[in-house]
């Protein structure tokens, strides 16, 4: 296991890629794109040993990836989310 701040880095870096990809308001959100960097962001939190702020931003990540594809307008849904 790899120590926790490189794990915890790992988990801002992919939550920094999800705001990018949603950040542009001229261009349609890459929905693909957004899964797999929250999906890999949920994943990470498997390899560490989880604080109760860490547990609850897991939560949270994980309701807006199950939430992503009921919005009927998810390109503001979203964006506001995030």
């Amino acid at each position: 296991m790899r120590d926790r701040k490189f794990i915890i880095d790992s988990i801002k870096m992919d939550l920094y890629r999800v705001v990018t990809a949603v950040g542009n308001l001229n261009s349609d959100i890459q929905l693909q794109s957004v899964y797999e960097f929250i999906t890999h962001a949920i994943n990470d939190f498997s390899k560490t040993t989880l604080t109760e702020n860490d547990k609850k931003l897991k939560a949270q990540l994980e309701s807006l990836k199950t939430s992503l594809s009921e919005n009927k307008d998810p390109n503001l849904t979203i964006r506001c989310r995030l």
